[in-house]
């Protein structure tokens, strides 16, 4: 089951907590972290404990069949059960966000499909949060089964100059690996 670094959550917090988003869509759900996390952080933290109570709507995307569980129901409104690239880009699903997450994730498309994701996301969100490792050092293959795990494109800070960064942190995983958060402004800001 899909998983990442652990360095950059208080970032990441803080980050979702500025943005407030009331709509959430989190790409590649994997583990579930990122549902979990929006679902504390913007719903029990503002004292909307129980579920009858919480207003945030967090939708997910995930193609691998078997990282999604029973648990995951309990964080997430929605599951799309699909590939991002193809819900995202190709079938230009237009549901409106105020957050997307891509936690980990553009690496494993092509820089060209990366490239053409992260500008859908913008195109329907206020705000993405981005999480990529940063250089050659972070190859990866098949993991645990799920082709989708294999790195197919190295990112450079460099790549990301061109779109509308708003904060950026630079973090090392746990074998001195570089990897960066990043929050974009998405068009529906503008």
């Amino acid at each position: 089951m899909g998983t990442s670094n652990w360095q950059n959550i208080s970032y990441c917090v803080e980050l979702i907590r500025r943005v407030a988003p009331s709509t959430v869509l989190d790409v590649g759900v994997g583990f579930g972290r990122w549902g979990m996390i929006c679902r504390e952080f913007l719903d029990v933290w503002q004292g909307r404990v129980f579920r009858e109570q919480w207003t945030t709507t967090i939708e997910g995307i995930e193609v691998f069949e078997r990282s999604i569980d029973d648990y995951h129901e309990f964080f997430y409104n929605r599951i799309y059960r699909a590939e991002a690239y193809d819900f995202l880009v190709t079938q230009k699903e237009q549901r409106m966000y105020d957050l997307i997450i891509l936690g980990d994730v553009l690496e494993h498309f092509t820089k060209q499909r990366g490239d053409e994701l992260l500008r859908s996301c913008l195109e329907i969100s206020r705000y993405v949060l981005l999480n990529i490792p940063i250089g050659p050092d972070w190859p990866q293959g098949s993991e645990y089964g799920n082709e989708y795990e294999t790195h197919r494109s190295d990112w450079s800070e460099a790549d990301f100059q061109k779109y509308p960064v708003v904060e950026k942190k630079m973090f090392k995983d746990y074998i001195n690996r570089d990897f960066a958060t990043m929050l974009l402004q998405g068009s529906l800001l503008h």
